[in-house]
């Protein structure tokens, strides 16, 4: 059974950094070679650009920004504890999923395909850690319902 939830993590993975890298690199090569370059590494005020002007953005703009960005990193705050022990200390999972997000920021602003943005990594760390908390929060249930079990065996 756990071989089958591996394997099964492994796709759901495989499967979501193919729609990561379609949506953030393949949808956006038309922007490549414009040289549009922004940045921001000024923490909040995108986040409260859009929430306080959002009427100065249309709907796709504002909900991709606060709420796409929310949910970017959400697989990887599940899956990444399931596959390996090692995601499963706070430290080690933050640690990788920081480098992930500069990655993405840096690629998006040396690629011309899109801008660095601080408030992203604000953004995507936010919703990849509530999912990982909540996964282990959830595997510590499960542990102890099973440890609970055993001893009353």
């Amino acid at each position: 059974m756990k071989l089958a939830i591996r394997i099964c993590c492994w796709i759901c993975l495989v499967v979501y950094v193919l729609i990561l890298t379609k949506y953030l690199v393949l949808d956006r090569m038309h922007l490549m070679g414009y040289g549009y370059r922004s940045y921001n590494l000024l923490p909040f005020s995108s986040i409260k650009q859009y929430l306080y002007q959002k009427e100065h953005y249309n709907y796709h703009t504002w909900f991709m920004n606060l709420v796409g960005n929310f949910v970017m990193l959400m697989p990887l705050g599940l899956l990444l504890p399931l596959l390996h022990r090692y995601f499963r200390r706070t430290r080690n999972f933050i640690v990788f999923l920081i480098a992930t997000n500069i990655s993405i920021e840096v690629l998006q602003y040396y690629s011309g395909l899109g801008s660095a943005d601080i408030d992203d990594v604000i953004m995507n760390s936010a919703g990849a850690i509530v999912v990982y908390l909540l996964v282990r929060i959830l595997l510590k249930i499960l542990n102890h319902g099973l440890n609970k079990e055993n001893d009353e065996s």
